[in-house]
């Protein structure tokens, strides 16, 4: 229901005068006749009798008298909140995120925020997972964005996506697309790897791991603290990698990059939203929200 029509009708019992409640409401006088009259014809009933010594109501006028009010008092309430709510999302946000889901991800998740809260303000920072979870415990962040196993007790932690990790070799490499390497011979070859306290080598290590492997068996040849120098350096021949699908898209569907398969292998990275155990501003509630989202939140 349009709530103009109940103020019409308020306005014109409180002031006993249609003149007076036109002005009252900043609208003429045949334009508050007409938004009685639709109420009127809205519920089938005559509200207010007119006779030559004014206006009376009738017994359906009062009751809906008694409702119109209750009925604007909740939604002044309501708007009065939704406008103090809007005004709080005007606070500045800090998320940190790891440099895969900070550099390929977690843009597209604050344009799509920004789309439905344009007010708000968002300031992204990038670091490897150790960095990103010691500033968000020095509060340095708000939200922290991070691939690789859950966060400690410290935080509040949720999964919110499940990245496939790929292998990538060169596209003049010995090997075909989607060729499978047996752990002996991924054992052999060069591997470009990343930084210590990055996810992407914590999550290499963890599934090395079961298979009873650590990196000591494997033969690497460089250690990189950016995934666009791994991406150049595998594309120039130096060795293969492994980096999360995400970051790779792009050289995967130009073919500048392959990807192969590791025999008995699968790396699968976690990805997680985190933030501290302590009442949150409404802007980072409702941007987790977001990333937690199953339809449209993590791009």
């Amino acid at each position: 229901m349009n709530p103009n029509l109940l103020k019409a009708f308020v306005a014109a019992v409180d002031e006993d005068s249609f003149s007076k409640a036109a002005e009252r409401l900043f609208i003429s006088q045949p334009a508050l006749s007409q938004n009685i009259k639709q109420l009127e014809n809205q519920f089938s009933v005559t509200l207010i009798k007119r006779t030559p010594h004014g206006h009376t109501l009738t017994e359906a006028g009062n009751i809906l008298y008694k409702h119109a009010v209750n009925i604007l008092a909740a939604y002044d309430a309501m708007k009065e909140d939704m406008d103090a709510f809007r005004a709080s999302l005007n606070e500045t946000l800090l998320v940190g995120a790891t440099s895969v889901v900070g550099g390929f991800a977690v843009p597209c998740s604050i344009f799509l925020f920004k789309q439905k809260y344009p007010e708000a303000t968002i300031k992204l920072r990038i670091g490897n997972r150790r960095q990103i979870l010691s500033q968000l415990r020095d509060d340095s962040i708000d939200i922290a964005v991070v691939e690789g196993a859950k966060p400690d007790e410290a935080f509040v932690a949720n999964e919110i996506h499940t990245e496939e990790m790929v292998v990538i070799a060169a596209k003049k490499a010995r090997w075909k697309a989607g060729a499978c390497l047996g752990l002996d011979e991924f054992c052999k070859a060069p591997l470009i790897i990343r930084e210590e306290g990055s996810a992407t080598r914590d999550t290499v290590e963890q599934t090395l791991r079961q298979a009873n492997l650590t990196l000591r068996d494997l033969n690497i040849v460089m250690e990189l603290y950016s995934v666009e120098s791994i991406k150049a350096a595998v594309e120039a021949g130096h060795g293969i990698s492994i980096l999360p699908r995400l970051a790779v898209k792009k050289e995967l569907y130009n073919k500048t990059l392959i990807p192969v398969q590791i025999d008995t292998l699968s790396f699968l990275q976690p990805i997680y939203i985190a933030h501290k155990k302590k009442k949150r501003p409404p802007v980072a509630t409702e941007f987790i929200k977001l990333m937690k989202s199953s339809t449209k939140g993590f791009c």
